[in-house]
């Protein structure tokens, strides 16, 4: 057991960074670190499922993948890890909190536009910071949060 702590403490440390090379949707992405490329699922977030039958969903999930591709896509990001978080989910995916070059979460700032939702069913350090963004944004009305016409 400390052994596991001790390893989830040492990959948190670690603050990678790299150049994305692929967005698969609103919360996944590719980034090219060093010469290897690790898909990287974002941290303490959810965005809409491509394949999600209902209308708007599925338009919501590709505005999400489109604003992710526009601010990321050939950009080099910062990658951070959580001492709270595996190192990696159960599809072999690294999990991170991005964040652009002018220090921008990019995990926060999708949830305070509305793309996705503050993501609490695993335990991470930003989850209250998140929450609170989710508030902001369903007061406002943005993204998931707007009126169904």
């Amino acid at each position: 057991m400390l052994a596991v702590l001790f390893l989830r403490a040492a990959a948190a440390a670690a603050v990678e960074t790299g150049e994305v090379v692929a967005v698969a949707d609103g919360d996944t992405i590719t980034v090219r670190i060093g010469p290897v490329k690790e898909k990287i699922r974002l941290i303490g977030i959810d965005t809409p499922e491509l394949k999600d039958t209902r209308p708007a969903w599925r338009r919501l999930a590709f505005e999400a993948g489109g604003f992710v591709r526009e601010r990321l896509l050939g950009r080099t990001v910062t990658l951070d890890a959580d001492p709270l978080c595996a190192n990696r989910d159960k599809y072999g995916r690294l999990l991170r909190y991005v964040a652009l070059a002018d220090g921008t979460d990019l995990n926060d700032e999708l949830i305070r536009r509305g793309y996705a939702r503050a993501y609490t069913r695993f335990p991470c350090t930003r989850a209250g910071r998140y929450k609170a963004a989710e508030r902001e944004a369903r007061t406002a009305g943005r993204g998931r949060w707007a009126p169904l016409p």
